[in-house]
Formats: C-alpha cells, structure tokens, sequence
C-alpha cells in the first residue's frame, strides 16, 4: 500500500494516464459496433484490403470526406501486428487521447495547487457526454485533447517565459487538423486566443493569430490536394462541403440555443457546478489584482464560453461537437474544493452527500427497470449482474468508509472518488448496457468484431 501511494505522488500524471487508459478500453467490452462507428470498421477493414489511401474509403468503395484519414491509419498500424481489427485496435487512438486529455487536465490544474488538478481529473470522470464519447468513438475527443494541450502550452510558456513553446503550440494545431479537419485546429487556436486577449498580451495575440493562420491555410492546401489526388474535382468539392461549408446548410438543426440549454444537459453535475463557480466568482475575475486562481477561473470560463459560441455558428449541432469543453468545466468545477471559504461550502457538502448515496440510489434505478420491464415494449436490458455486483459492495463499504476516513486529510477527495465509482459502474453497466441493446434492434448492419487484439 505504501508502495503504491509512492508511486501515486512521485509519478501522478503516468498513473492517471495507465489507469484512465485501462478504464476507457473496458468500456469498449461489447459484442458488435453499432451506428455511425460501423463506418470506423470499413475504413480499417479496407485499408487492410486496399492499402494505404489519402481519404478512408467507405462501404461503397468510394472515399469518404468527412474525416481525414490520421485515425485510419492509426487503427491500420495497431491491427496490423495482430492480423485483424478489434474492438481494442480500433478504440485504442480514442482511449490514448481522452487519457491524454485526463492528464493534461491534471497537469493544468497542477500549476495552480496538485489538488485542483487531481479533483479536476475526477469531475471528468464525473462527465456524462465524456464517457459517452469515449465509449462511442467520438472523433470529439482530439479536439478535446488538443485544446487542453495547447491552453497548457500558452500557460506554461507564459510561467517559463519560453517563446519556443509557440511553435508546440502550433505543432498541437497542425495535429488537430490532421486528426478531426478544420475544427480540430480552430477550436483549440481560437481557446488560446481567448487567452492571449484576456491576459492583454497584444503582440503575442497578433503573432499567434497570424502564425495559426497560416497552418490553417497550409493544412487547407494539402487536404485540398489530397482531396483532388483521391477523386478528382467532384470529390474536391464534396470534401469542402462535408468539412467546412456543409456545416452551415442543414434543414434539421437544432435551434441556435442547443448548446446553451440541452446540448449542455448532458455534461450532467460537472457543467453546473461549473457554472456555479463562474457565477459566484465573476464579480472579482476583472479586479485590479486578481489572485492567480481568479485568472485561471477567467481564462477557462473564457474557453467554455469561446467553445459554446463558436460551435454555435455552424447549424450543424450535437452535444458531443463541444467536448472541448470538458478540460474547462471540469477545472471550473474542481475549484469548489480549491476555495475553502464559506462560498462554496454548500456546494461541496451536497456533492460529497450525493456521492456517498449514488450506489443506493443506483440500485434504485435497478430496482425502477425491473419493474419497467414488466409492463414496457421492448424492456430495457441493463447488467445487472455487473451494476448490482458493483452497487452492492460499495453499499456495503459506505458505513466502513465513513467510520474510518472521519478524520482522514483526504476525506473530500476520497469520497468523490467513491461517487465517480458507482457513477462509473452505473455508465458501464447500466446506461452503456441499455443503449447497446435498444441500439442493437434497431441496427440493420451490426459490425461484430473480437474484443481482444488477439
């Protein structure tokens, strides 16, 4: 046990990222790949076939232009020692990146006090619409990663007075666009701009602004010319339209406010604490001489806000488009724990209280679709073996818990652990478990596939 904690504080960010990663890989433990990632398992599967390509190529063998083709080729290199595509081969670059993302939120935090930064990893975990994009191979997830990793690189090289860290950030720009197309690089350049503008550096702003200019503009040239090499001129115009223009020409959007209201529901109890941290300490973000934690606190508001807003203007809409988010709501949200003033104390009492009755309550919710099944078509199919194993045994160790951790110097952190436990029991095996099977009646071409690289 010794040993471990050792370990724990001398290498924080190696244990989070080797425990978060073997988390994210179990959650992908499922039968078949289901909806929009079945096309995930044709790009593979034909690059075996056909080789390296410029675009994936889909079910119709004709190149798709939604996507680059990084996360192709990626899955292609891991599958390719073992013969055939997995589960694991395919979800391993998505688990690698919101691991990534798990440490660099600690990382940030961590400049500040290592606590924010550890309490921020937990409240990710604490994210709905962030689990939800890992289990569902979410291409979400690089923007993600790379605006935390460049925010960290902007702050950093501030702390350091390293101008040389401009160029990484730039380099971090280029691999987004690689990865997720334009978003991937202009969700992360416009965050660090925000930043650069809030922290009144003018000449830095500029230079940045230029500089992002032009990787964007030279990332523009070789997709278009990778575009026009794959499918000539119609296939040109169809990538322009799949990764840039089509985004703002669709007759089912959402309404303008999606992610102001339901986009935002999803990303459950971390975005309204969040919220609640940038409503009670906005009034002192512009003071004279704010404290440290009051610039941070400024910068990620400005980053939530920056992320919603921009990803407001295309019509096209879905809660995971602004994953990029979750670095920022999830340090927001950290600060209750941070402050120890009377401001929030409120706020961490009812959080802990909810923690310690989560695995109640959600045996509960167990209990409530049993009952369901008896009445409704189709039933609902959670584990229940897994959820109520699960449930069970932390029930059972709430009352041992609370005995021994009374007086203990980690009591808070250790409590919100045992909540982000059964709130991750209950994402595995019960809300992933349902959606699976609903999801799986109505799929017209499952996509089964081995578990294991093997």
């Amino acid at each position: 046990m010794k040993a471990l904690k050792y370990v724990t504080f001398k290498y924080p960010c190696s244990v989070i990222f080797i425990m978060s990663f073997f988390l994210f890989a179990a959650l992908q433990y499922r039968p078949a790949v289901l909806n929009y990632t079945t096309r995930f398992v044709d790009f593979a599967h034909y690059m075996f076939q056909d080789g390296l390509t410029l675009f994936p190529i889909s079910d119709d063998l004709q190149p798709y232009p939604d996507y680059t083709v990084t996360h192709t080729l990626l899955v292609y290199l891991i599958s390719l020692p073992f013969g055939q595509v997995s589960l694991l081969s395919l979800a391993t670059p998505f688990c690698i990146a919101a691991a990534l993302t798990l440490v660099f939120i600690y990382k940030l935090g961590e400049r500040q006090e290592k606590k924010w930064g550890a309490y921020g990893v937990v409240f990710a975990l604490f994210t709905w619409s962030f689990l939800d994009g890992v289990n569902s191979l979410s291409m979400d997830i690089y923007p993600a990663l790379f605006t935390v990793i460049c925010f960290y690189l902007a702050c950093a090289g501030d702390e350091h007075k390293q101008t040389s860290r401009l160029l990484l950030i730039l380099a971090a720009l280029a691999l987004g666009f690689a990865f997720r197309g334009p978003v991937g690089l202009i969700v992360p350049a416009s965050v660090v701009a925000s930043y650069y503008l809030l922290s009144r550096q003018w000449r830095r702003l500029v230079v940045f602004c230029l500089l992002a200019g032009l990787v964007l503009g030279a990332a523009l040239l070789l997709l278009i010319a990778a575009a026009y090499a794959q499918g000539g001129h119609a296939f040109l115009q169809e990538v322009l339209v799949k990764q840039g223009l089509g985004r703002f020409d669709s007759n089912q959007a959402p309404r303008y406010y999606f992610y102001f209201s339901a986009g935002l529901l999803t990303y459950g109890v971390t975005v309204f604490i969040a919220l609640n941290v940038i409503i009670r300490k906005g009034k002192d973000f512009f003071a004279p001489s704010p404290l440290p934690s009051t610039s941070m606190l400024l910068y990620l508001s400005a980053w939530l806000l920056v992320v919603v807003v921009l990803l407001t203007i295309p019509s096209a809409k879905k809660a995971r488009y602004i994953l990029s988010i979750t670095p920022a709501i999830s340090l927001l949200a950290a600060y209750i724990f941070v402050d120890r003033s009377q401001r929030f104390a409120n706020t961490r009492d009812k959080l802990l209280k909810f923690c310690l009755r989560l695995p109640v309550i959600g045996l509960g919710m167990l209990l409530f679709a049993f009952i369901y099944n008896h009445f409704a078509a189709p039933p609902v199919q959670p584990n229940y073996l897994g959820a109520m194993t699960g449930l069970i045994i932390l029930a059972a160790a709430r009352p041992w818990m609370e005995s021994r951790l009374y007086s203990h110097p980690h009591r808070e952190f250790l409590t919100f652990s045992f909540g982000a436990t059964a709130f991750l029991i209950l994402d595995m095996f019960f809300f992933n478990a349902i959606t699976y099977h609903l999801e799986l009646a109505n799929e017209p071409t499952p996509k089964f596939l081995p578990y294991w690289f093997w």
